[in-house]
């Protein structure tokens, strides 16, 4: 595993925004994040918790780096509801009860893939039936990582339509600071 905390410390966070993500906004606008219960998992230091939970939403964050919680308690800090912010591996958590949603940016291709699988899992699990997972592809088009290429022959085979229900088109990539390119995808949790 990648020693994110070690990367904050660095300043080696090429994968970082200094901005919320378009299709953040772009979904916000067009009303596909609706106040609700959302989790969003290895959140790192993203403006997006803040937005969410000055928008009404009940916030969940999961994240690995000590100072990522940091941060993200800081701005969360007189969140109405309160914010949620638990400092753990994803794979050693399990929620309480399912999120109507999860907002991923970061999470997916900052795993390896022989990890995706379990992912898919658990992100299934976690939601409500015709819960939203609004996810961001990375686009890297090359070996290794992270971030690791999300290449979407492979994403429709990690999240299968007996599964996931998946627009009929798919929105325009957004490009990416460090010169890659994420395809925004709004799936439903469906089974």
């Amino acid at each position: 595993m990648v020693d994110w905390e070690s990367r904050y410390q660095a300043g080696a966070t090429a994968w970082e925004r200094c901005e919320p993500n378009p299709a953040f906004l772009a979904w916000r606008a067009g009303g596909l994040l609706t106040p609700s219960r959302i989790l969003v998992p290895c959140a790192g230091r993203s403006a997006e918790p803040a937005l969410l939970a000055a928008d009404g939403f009940d916030v969940t964050i999961v994240d690995l780096a000590p100072s990522a919680i940091a941060v993200q308690t800081q701005r969360l800090v007189a969140a109405t509801p309160p914010a949620t912010l638990v400092h753990s591996n994803l794979f050693e958590w399990e929620p309480a009860a399912p999120f109507d949603a999860v907002y991923d940016q970061t999470a997916l291709c900052a795993l390896p893939p022989a990890l995706w699988p379990d992912y898919e899992e658990r992100l299934h699990r976690w939601l409500v039936r015709d819960g939203k997972l609004l996810i961001l592809f990375m686009q890297t088009a090359r070996a290794g990582g992270p971030p690791y290429d999300c290449a979407m022959d492979e994403m429709r085979r990690l999240f299968p339509p007996q599964r996931w229900i998946w627009p009929e088109t798919l929105e325009v990539p957004i490009y990416h600071p460090n010169n890659l390119t994420e395809q925004p995808v709004a799936l439903l949790r469906q089974g």
